[in-house]
């Protein structure tokens, strides 16, 4: 029997999402294609089937993947069966049980450490996860941060993972031999027994050792009048005088450099070298640089004022995860980047100062490394300032309106949302000029776009710049804002004509419906970590030097830990709302899975999540628009445009130009 994607999801009861999921993670075989259209069959739906239930008694999907690919006698299937639990514990019962908030739970999973059967609403839970919940409850209302919990779990369960799949090649191994041999060992139900009976044995030693170290050590680490060694220290020194973060950006020769700058805000940093840098990969690199960001700040020891600024890491993540065998190269900036700096400079309303950070191995003298930190602040304070970058008259030049692939791309995309295969997508293409004066351009960025945020992550000699105007989220305190930034026109030559445009962006209902569709998309992100967002009814108009776009503030409260590392950050909240809707499209995963099969080029860091946190989970991500790869020998900038059914090609291309003009004035102007 065949089927469309829609029939067997309702034939096996998961979403369409969690089907191309499944197929992304090579769990399950592609579809059959006639044309555009997709065909699944009965073997689909099977496994579909077999996938949910190894899931539902333990399974994590990557040893579902292990099982398919070696266990031909179905012994490590017969095991799984025996040690089943029947999960029948819906989110909400899960959680009045545990007496513990329902989006915990939500935090739990996404960190791996809880695998529920089914998806969304039909999420069921094993009735052992009640005391699981319970024990990690009783732990942080003893004082222990949820965020570092999580961190030491996620080590934990890395180590497990791989002893159990190194169980599991054992087992395969039995497995394999049982078929060469014959009856021995005494078959098969023999050898499903016999493992039954030492899985537990195996668990209860592991268990057993793993608390008799933890006391041992615990108890000698309490006896110690010493304090443990090793961590990183930071010091902190306020200046006498403001400084240039753009001058002190373009003198740095460090691997490691990034800029950022807020000037509505009188806010801006500059971040040099690296004391530790973190680089997790995969699906679960946001929840892991969360994690890691929880750990380093229970690690911190800082020195200095009171009032001086919390150290900061900086970095940013990819748009997707994984390497493409297509250009741009994006050598340089992975899944996931997050530097802890060696200097930072931080610039902003009471002054500017300066933090120096280092790390400390076991035994290393913390008091020689405070002296060090002392020294080199002072010799970077007293340092001449750096001479800063001039920048010519900036010209408006003709939008660049000359991509014909890009107008077949927009072509193909209008057909296939029209046969239903998605709604929206958001596809981008890539303009390429020579090299520029780059600290020129920052700074000149800046100056224009003084409610954007100017941006650049140097590595070696390669850097990735911008000024973006959308904000993917800010957490300050217990205060969360984002805000929905969709729909795009263009500028006149006056205040005038300016606001003819704007009203006619605001009369539109095509622009309307899709800006609305991203503000309700976004709240609905939101309350998956039960983060109730607050809209105003009408959206307003953010205007800049070449384009105008409807906007729509959002913000929601959020409970946090009174001291202490906090249990909620913002890196945590850039997790549930990347990609949008204004960068991926709608329904996201299939919109994603169509720019990464149709698109031409690689996104790398362009349109995905950077920015800064702090060690106590405040900062700022924005979503990486109007930017560009440089290097020594050429400058690669990016644009894009969100496609609909009744998109014109011609037309969408115009917008990307328009919008490629933001960056191209400025370094046009910057020769």
């Amino acid at each position: 029997m065949d089927y469309h994607v829609e029939e067997l999801a309702d034939s096996s009861g998961v979403a369409v999402d969690t089907i191309r999921y499944y197929q992304r993670e090579k769990l399950l075989a592609p579809p059959r294609r006639e044309g555009r259209r997709a065909f699944y069959d009965d073997a689909h739906l099977e496994r579909i089937q077999e996938i949910r239930s190894l899931a539902q008694q333990g399974f994590s999907l990557a040893q579902i993947r292990e099982l398919s690919a070696g266990d031909g006698s179905g012994l490590l299937v017969d095991l799984a069966q025996q040690n089943a639990v029947d999960p029948d514990l819906d989110k909400a019962e899960l959680a009045r049980r545990a007496e513990i908030p329902e989006f915990l739970i939500d935090v739990v999973v996404s960190a791996g450490l809880l695998t529920p059967s089914g998806e969304g609403d039909d999420q069921r839970f094993a009735a052992d996860a009640v005391d699981m919940l319970v024990a990690a409850r009783t732990l942080v209302n003893e004082g222990v941060s949820l965020e570092e919990l999580t961190a030491l779990a996620m080590r934990h369960a890395t180590h497990i993972e791989n002893v159990v799949d190194d169980a599991i090649e054992l087992f395969k191994r039995n497995s394999r031999r049982h078929d060469a041999d014959g009856a021995e060992g005494g078959g098969h139900d023999d050898l499903v027994s016999l493992m039954h009976r030492l899985v537990p044995v195996a668990s209860n030693l592991v268990g057993q050792h793993f608390e008799r170290t933890l006391r041992t050590r615990a108890l000698a680490r309490l006896g110690d009048d010493t304090p443990v060694g090793g961590g990183v220290v930071v010091f902190a020194r306020k200046l006498d005088e403001r400084v240039d973060p753009v001058a002190i950006y373009a003198a740095a020769t460090d691997h490691h450099r990034s800029l950022w700058i807020r000037p509505d805000e009188q806010f801006a940093l500059v971040a040099l070298g690296a004391a530790e840098l973190v680089e997790p990969h995969g699906d679960s690199r946001f929840s892991a640089a969360s994690a890691a960001r929880a750990a380093l700040s229970a690690r911190i020891r800082r020195h200095g004022p009171a009032d001086a600024p919390a150290p900061v890491m900086v970095g940013g993540f990819s748009f997707t995860t994984g390497t493409r065998p297509i250009a741009p190269d994006w050598s340089g900036f992975p899944d996931a980047r997050w530097v802890l700096p060696e200097v930072t400079v931080v610039d902003r309303p009471d002054g500017s100062w300066l933090l120096a950070a280092t790390s400390l191995d076991e035994g290393d003298d913390e008091g020689a490394a405070l002296d060090m930190l002392e020294a080199r602040l002072e010799e970077m304070a007293t340092a001449p300032a750096p001479t800063p970058a001039v920048l010519g008259e900036i010209v408006r030049g003709d939008a660049t309106h000359d991509d014909p692939d890009y107008v077949r791309l927009v072509a193909e995309a209008i057909g296939d949302i029209r046969s239903g295969e998605l709604d929206k997508v958001v596809l981008a293409r890539v303009f390429t000029r020579g090299p520029i004066d780059t600290p020129a351009v920052l700074r000149a960025l800046a100056e224009r776009f003084p409610t954007c945020a100017t941006f650049a992550f140097g590595v070696g000699n390669r850097e990735f710049i911008g000024a973006s105007p959308e904000r993917l989220v800010t957490l300050d305190g217990r205060e969360v804002s984002t805000v929905a930034l969709a729909g795009t026109t263009g500028t006149g030559g006056d205040e005038t004509s300016d606001a003819e445009l704007a009203a006619e962006m605001m009369a539109s209902p095509k622009i309307r419906a899709e800006h609305q569709f991203v503000v309700d998309d976004i709240t609905a992100r939101l309350a998956t970590l039960g983060l109730v967002g607050e809209t105003p009814v009408e959206p307003d108009v953010m205007r800049l030097a070449r384009v105008q776009h409807l906007r729509t503030p959002i913000t929601a409260r959020v409970e946090r830990r009174s001291g202490g590392v906090s249990d909620m950050d913002v890196i945590r909240v850039a997790n549930v709302l990347h990609p949008s809707p204004a960068v991926g499209g709608t329904p996201s995963d299939p919109a994603v899975e169509w720019i990464l099969a149709n698109e031409r080029f690689d996104r790398g860091w362009y349109a995905a999540p950077v920015g800064w946190t702090d060690l106590d989970g405040n900062g700022e991500l924005r979503v990486a628009l109007r930017s560009a790869l440089v290097d020594e020998s050429q400058v690669q900038l990016f644009s894009g445009a969100g496609i609909v059914a009744d998109s014109d090609p011609d037309d969408e291309l115009a917008e990307t130009g328009v919008k490629l003009r933001a960056l191209l004035d400025v370094m046009e102007s910057a020769r």
